[in-house]
């Protein structure tokens, strides 16, 4: 009984050594981060302003590959059927909490099968139009709402642009058709061609094209003004009292990856969001850093995951499959 205790005994240190070891090595190899989107939208770009930073602090390349495709679903599918060693990450717009009130059948469980890690940044949702748009305010999308159909687009259904737009039509009881794309580089393409009216996007997406005077920027999301744009209103001063929005991206890993890994990741993200150079990156494109650990975004994901769904319920979107 004794030999089979002590054989049992060193068996069970045994694996518990291997897999110390293995995750003190970690990473040995690139990391690949889904962007469940098409390249070069907004996902992509919030991703590109510290991974390379995160890479050089972790010691290996992370290799952005983009999975476009179902709002985002296939992509995140790919990354919770994957191997949970830390080597395949999502990278996801706030919607990666939300797919329960788009969807009544998932391939996966949208919260269980997944380990939040961090966040890769946050910033202001835009209402813009195109420069050749009748619409000059953001008070005449308003007035215009009240009596006609008005078209607003989003890099992709159940993503929050799209619910800010939604959360506008509910509270001025207004006439709004939301138009989804598969990322917001088509998005803008559609309005800045006249076939959408509007789009709700994060600053980063967008203000390029409103330097560059394509776009007309008509209210911000944020209870406060943007310091770019000191001269556009925000959504809350047009009537819509306390509304105040913040889109923010996030990086989940499959369930069951080791706590010591989802660690490592995070503080990597913190430690590149914190340095001077990514302040500078971030400031361009009109983007916070963030500084939350693994349990802070998990808690804050949850919270934000309670009070979209709400919204999707008042708005009656109706789960679809």
């Amino acid at each position: 009984m004794l030999q089979r205790l002590s054989v049992g005994l060193l068996l069970t240190i045994s694996a518990v050594c291997t897999a110390s070891q293995a995750n003190a090595t970690y990473p040995e190899r690139p990391i690949v981060l889904i962007s469940p989107y098409q390249a070069g939208g907004t996902t992509e770009t919030f991703a590109r302003l510290i991974t390379d930073d995160v890479a050089q602090i972790l010691g290996q390349p992370i290799v952005i590959e983009p999975k476009p495709g179902a709002a985002g679903t296939i992509g995140a599918r790919t990354v919770a059927t994957s191997k949970p060693d830390g080597y395949t990450l999502l990278a996801n717009t706030s919607q990666q909490v939300m797919y329960d009130g788009m969807y009544n059948h998932l391939p996966f469980n949208a919260v269980d099968d997944f380990r939040p890690i961090g966040v890769l940044g946050s910033a202001p949702i835009i209402v813009v139009t195109g420069k050749d748009s009748p619409f000059k305010t953001f008070k005449d999308v308003l007035e215009t709402g009240k009596n006609k159909n008005v078209t607003f687009a989003s890099g992709a259904q159940g993503s929050l642009p799209h619910l800010t737009g939604e959360r506008v039509a509910l509270q001025e009881k207004l006439n709004m058709t939301h138009v989804p794309f598969s990322g917001t580089a088509p998005a803008l393409t559609n309005v800045i061609g006249g076939h959408v009216d509007l789009l709700y996007s994060t600053a980063a997406s967008v203000m390029p094209q409103i330097r560059a005077g394509t776009l007309r920027a008509l209210a911000v999301s944020t209870k406060e003004r943007m310091a770019e744009l000191p001269d556009v209103p925000t959504i809350a001063e047009n009537g819509l009292k306390e509304f105040d929005v913040t889109a923010w991206y996030g990086v989940w890993a499959p369930k069951n990856t080791p706590s010591e890994i989802i660690e490592e990741i995070n503080a990597a993200m913190r430690k590149a969001s914190s340095t001077e150079a990514a302040h500078k990156r971030m400031k361009a494109l009109s983007v916070s850093p963030s500084d939350m650990t693994a349990k802070e975004f998990e808690v804050f994901a949850e919270n934000e995951r309670r009070t979209w769904l709400d919204v999707m319920k008042k708005a009656n979107m109706q789960p679809v499959n």
